[in-house]
């Protein structure tokens, strides 16, 4: 999307009066593609006498693994701009709160003050921008050879990608930051369940910084985290989370071991 229409429409939405909207969105009667089956703000683990077991081949990339134990760790480490309780309910998570336009082709996110990485390094517009395009520009500097699946599958498309009548496959048209705490999300046509979508563990915020490294994901690579927990053991016996300090919300008070299948 052209970057003067979005600020166009930033305008034209403020001066409206919008409702505020905070874990809520429309219904829909439409078909809608199927979310991540551990998108869930609680995380289940096969569990062996008292062991946390999972695979040894796990790939802390969310926008790339496609794999169980892969997923529901990086639920642990990371999250995205909402979550979904334990009833499926979408809540606040790094954006505290959001606007959505009466066209419902507009979302306005404001992120939550103070937010940070693991590392102290700040969650800002421009780091959440980063990861929005990374999922949806096949041109962009941190997207690497991946396929990024769970877009494709919830999303439809990537950028620039037309239909035979040339028109947008993507059900995503772009997003811009707007302020120092505030992101928009444009779409090409209403999409009800956008805030569901976006709970998905595929659309958690990862570092930029730690991105660009490249092949982020693996053992050999600096994990770094948005969520409660952080890695702190990665090793031939297995897996430690450890609570993430620097986390917005209550912390976790002990660690996750994991051992491998």
């Amino acid at each position: 999307m052209k970057p003067h229409t979005i600020t166009t429409r930033i305008y034209t939405l403020l001066l409206s009066g919008l409702i505020l909207l905070t874990g809520c969105q429309p219904n829909s009667t439409a078909t809608e593609p199927a979310l991540t089956q551990v998108a869930t703000s609680e995380p289940s683990i096969v569990q062996e006498e008292n062991i946390l077991v999972i695979s040894k081949n796990i790939f802390l990339d969310p926008a790339l693994a496609e794999d169980e134990d892969s997923l529901r760790i990086s639920q642990y480490l990371y999250e995205g701009l909402v979550r979904l309780d334990s009833n499926g309910e979408v809540q606040p998570a790094l954006a505290e709160s959001w606007i959505i336009s009466d066209d419902q082709l507009d979302y306005i996110f404001t992120l939550r003050p103070g937010i940070t990485f693991s590392d102290g390094a700040p969650i800002t517009p421009d780091v959440i921008e980063s990861n929005f395009n990374r999922w949806f520009d096949p041109e962009n500097p941190l997207r690497g050879d991946g396929n990024f699946p769970a877009w494709k599958r919830i999303f439809l498309g990537f950028h620039n990608e037309k239909d035979a009548d040339q028109r947008a496959i993507s059900t995503v048209d772009g997003i811009q930051k707007v302020d120092v705490n505030t992101i928009l999300v444009h779409l090409n046509r209403p999409v009800p369940d956008l805030l569901t979508y976006l709970a998905d563990p595929a659309f958690v915020i990862l570092s930029t910084e730690a991105l660009s490294a490249g092949g982020y994901g693996k053992r050999e690579n600096a994990i770094i985290s948005s969520g409660p927990y952080l890695l702190s053991a990665w090793t031939d016996e297995g897996l430690t989370l450890s609570p993430n300090p620097k986390y917005w919300g209550d912390a976790p008070v002990d660690d996750l071991n994991f051992t491998w299948k």
